[in-house]
């Protein structure tokens, strides 16, 4: 299985933030469609050219990518959200259920964190010792108990990153916001993440064995980068 984005330096000697965001096509990608969406229904205050914009935006960044013969798994993974988002707006014929996707997505994300945490199952601790081939044992292995402590507050951290996301939105959407829903989207989506990638690989820096990967060659996009 592909490390996820926000992990896959975590053993590598600098943080590159162009390498957690998938580089300035891959900003563009994650961005884009709900950029769009927000200055499309300022501009129009109509659902259906809203939808029909984003839509377009998303699905030509596939294409392009297809076209290519590139990696299509970060386009289309933003596309599958942004039809998702689409087809529950256009159903209910209301704008701001288009991110309802999104921060169900995020409570499922908290949720998991927080709960993999209090288990002492973090997920952090499961790709780390994946991603470095730490034996089975290491989980009962004293030598290694800081390294499970750092593993369980960077697995609350993502936690909290997912939950603020909830926090931020869901109030929003009550409220039927649709502008101010997309801007805090956006806000809360790439840089947010960008952040708590960096504070993973902060935290986990010391950690890595001299012979552990600097990198991964593949990486995917777990962790709902923009959802």
């Amino acid at each position: 299985m592909p490390t996820p984005r926000w992990m896959s330096q975590s053993t590598s000697e600098e943080f590159s933030w162009s390498q957690t965001l998938g580089g300035t096509r891959g900003i563009i990608e994650a961005s884009a469609p709900g950029l769009v969406f927000v200055v499309v229904y300022v501009a129009t205050h109509a659902l259906l050219p809203t939808l029909v914009a984003a839509s377009a935006v998303a699905l030509l960044a596939c294409a392009v990518r297809l076209i290519q013969r590139q990696g299509a798994r970060q386009a289309l993974s933003g596309f599958l959200g942004v039809a998702i988002g689409v087809i529950f707006a256009a159903a209910t014929g209301r704008g701001e259920n288009y991110f309802v996707w999104g921060i169900l997505t995020n409570v499922a994300m908290s949720l998991a964190f927080a709960a993999s945490a209090l288990a002492r199952r973090s997920i952090v601790a499961g790709l780390y010792a994946t991603l470095v081939g730490l034996p089975s044992t290491w989980r009962r292995d004293p030598q290694h108990a800081a390294l499970r402590r750092r593993c369980g507050s960077l697995t609350w951290m993502w936690a909290g990153v997912f939950a603020l996301r909830v926090a931020v939105q869901a109030p929003l959407w009550a409220a039927g916001a649709v502008a101010a829903l997309g801007v805090a989207k956006l806000a809360l989506g790439l840089p947010l993440f960008a952040l708590g990638a960096w504070a993973t690989w902060r935290g986990l820096r010391g950690y890595a064995p001299a012979d552990s990967p600097s990198d991964s060659s593949e990486s995917s996009d777990v962790g709902e980068a923009t959802a």
